[in-house]
């Protein structure tokens, strides 16, 4: 099979931001990445852009795979309270706590699936890549946003792939667990859910593991030593065990050092990873020879985004 770079999905929409300044989902996330990826920009007038070893591609809108995985009624809602919103305005979707509706919401949300979807279509064609998305997506549950999330772009990307017949294991590397994405996988023997993050931090889940569900936690101040123990002896064995076609990564990078400096207070906790963590978890899928892609979830201290998302290039800031 001839070498095909990794592939950046990313649209100039993501970079739209009318939300209240009291949210963590703020355009401010990616900017450091744009910068340090500036053609990326070219995607406001081509579908598509290279330069040297990175592959950028603009995806289309997902709105036509929100069923995939979300109710009628939910979807409906999402779109009419932004139709119906002045610019400028803004609202709290069923009183939760900092997910906040503006009137693109709909529309970039719809982005964001769309760019995991492409994301996954490139995987099982055996090219790698990385949705850079906003808004996040784990927390979405079928009839509920919750966590900065309205849309569940990993679920939406992995049914799917699902319903092609593809076998796909779930990697969640956020610091808060997705219970939106483990809710999903629970009901669906082809999908495997894999989560490290903190433990008794919201949303911590006390269930026992199912046949298709890992919830792996770790204490606040986790650093590089112990988390990558941890995915060594966890990780590699249920790669090994479950034997997925493809792997889908839910990249969340608030687990970096940075994060844990700025949002302490705001998260109750926090780990003190650096790109090192993410490097080698690149590795070891790069090592199983299974076709892969990432989505992007948490990461709030730009550094923290445009490091992360670097790694997955081979690069370093």
């Amino acid at each position: 099979m001839n070498y095909k770079p990794p592939l950046l999905i990313y649209h100039p929409l993501f970079m739209q931001d009318t939300l209240p300044e009291e949210s963590l989902d703020r355009a401010g996330r990616l900017e450091l990445l744009v910068e340090d990826i500036p053609f990326i920009q070219q995607l406001l007038t081509q579908a598509e852009v290279r330069e040297g070893e990175i592959h950028a591609l603009r995806p289309q809108s997902g709105e036509a795979y929100l069923s995939l995985f979300h109710t009628p009624r939910y979807i409906q809602e999402i779109k009419e309270t932004c139709e119906n919103l002045r610019n400028q305005e803004y609202s709290s979707l069923n009183n939760t706590a900092g997910t906040f509706l503006v009137k693109e919401s709909y529309v970039m949300a719809c982005y964001a699936v769309g760019a995991a979807v492409e994301a996954a279509k490139h995987a099982k064609q055996g090219q790698k890549a990385f949705a850079v998305v906003r808004p996040p997506g784990h927390h979405a549950h079928a009839d509920k946003s919750d966590g900065f999330c309205i849309f569940n772009n990993i679920v939406i990307a992995t049914e799917y792939l699902q319903r092609q017949n593809e076998k796909v294991l779930i990697i969640d590397t956020d610091l808060h667990v997705g219970d939106g994405t483990l809710s999903y996988a629970a009901e669906n023997n082809n999908v495997f859910y894999y989560s490290l993050g903190q433990q008794q931090l919201w949303p911590f889940i006390h269930q026992a593991d199912s046949n298709n569900t890992q919830l792996e936690f770790l204490p606040e101040s986790t650093t590089d030593e112990k988390y990558l123990q941890t995915l060594k002896e966890t990780l590699i064995p249920t790669i090994q065990q479950f034997k997925p076609d493809i792997i889908a990564v839910s990249a969340g990078f608030d687990t970096f050092a940075m994060d844990y400096v700025d949002y302490r207070d705001v998260f109750q906790g926090g780990f003190c990873l650096s790109h090192k963590v993410y490097q080698e978890l690149w590795s070891i899928l790069d090592k199983t020879l299974i076709p892969y892609f990432a989505v992007l979830e948490g990461g709030y201290n730009p550094i923290s985004v445009c490091t992360g998302v670097m790694t997955f290039f081979d690069k370093k800031r």
